[in-house]
């Protein structure tokens, strides 16, 4: 071999080794894991509160009086629900107040919290859609939602401050005055006037129907009777409401009415506000403090 054929052969060998001498010099690569981790999964909370509740309801009804249909997949859904009552204090209500919590003062001068639920099972917002559809539930019982134009589940801080207890009635001694006028003592009687509860008349075109089905369980059931919790005072004083008021809390799964749907709406005319209820199969009910969320009492009707 000549002497330029082997200056010329060094470095075209040393070139085209320069690449795999690069190569071996690199960082090795980390091996991927055998059991890769997965990205993290973001859960959505899928339970229903007032607002959610009451924008599904709304929607229905609108859909009802438009004409048109819905498909919202409501079937299975969550639902915490807080109803606020008492704000104010005690309340007279007009008509039956079934389905609707209330406060009132007993003869005792103490509070009760109460709510009767309305039997809706004879209701046309029951739907039957197919022969011996409504059979399959023993019982449905509605609460209505006051107030449905408001998505506030605490009372409101307009609201008028609760009534103070009443006074213990006055002793013979402390209602007697005695006045002498033109020579004779007059015997005039204390008049105490005692404020009265307003007068409300709410509205009922929005709630929950309670669903129990024939041959369920009837541990905690109330047969339609009322859920009560009694406040009474300490040391012969009658109790004061809460600043806060009071909450009625419903807990439960939406299930579907006959037709399929977990809403069902009725509408008297053109002119009237749809009515919706949406079917709930009830896990929990309770009373609570209306500020602080306090438990009251809690009854679990499965």
């Amino acid at each position: 071999m000549s002497i330029t054929t082997t200056r010329l052969a060094a470095p075209l060998a040393l070139a085209a080794a320069l690449p795999f001498l690069t190569w071996c010099q690199r960082p090795p690569e980390p091996a991927a894991p055998a059991n890769p981790t997965p990205p993290p999964t973001v859960v959505l909370d899928s339970t229903l509160n007032r607002a959610a509740l009451l924008a599904a309801l709304t929607e229905a009804g609108t859909a009802l009086a438009d004409g048109q249909t819905r498909n919202a997949a409501l079937t299975g859904r969550t639902v915490s629900v807080r109803l606020p009552f008492g704000c104010g204090g005690e309340t007279n209500v007009i008509g039956e107040a079934g389905g609707l919590p209330r406060l009132a003062r007993n003869e005792d001068g103490s509070l009760t919290l109460a709510v009767t639920p309305e039997d809706l099972s004879a209701s046309a917002l029951v739907p039957a859609t197919r022969e011996g559809a409504v059979d399959k539930w023993e019982a449905v019982e509605g609460f209505w939602i006051a107030q449905p134009w408001s998505s506030l589940d605490v009372c409101p801080t307009s609201a008028a401050q609760p009534a103070p207890a009443p006074d213990p009635a006055p002793s013979p001694a402390q209602t007697a005055d005695k006045t002498p006028a033109e020579g004779k003592t007059l015997e005039a009687k204390t008049v105490e006037t005692v404020a009265s509860p307003p007068v409300v008349q709410p509205e009922r075109s929005a709630g929950l129907a309670a669903v129990f089905e024939t041959g369920g369980s009837r541990l905690g059931r109330r047969q339609g009777q009322a859920y009560v919790h009694v406040i009474r005072g300490e040391k012969s004083v009658a109790p004061t409401p809460a600043p806060g008021g009071y909450a009625l809390r419903l807990e439960g799964r939406l299930t579907a009415f006959a037709d399929g749907k977990a809403v069902h709406c009725v509408q008297k005319d053109a002119e009237s506000r749809p009515v919706c209820v949406a079917a709930l199969r009830l896990d929990r009910l309770a009373f609570e403090d209306g500020a602080t969320g306090a438990l009251l009492s809690e009854w679990r009707p499965r």
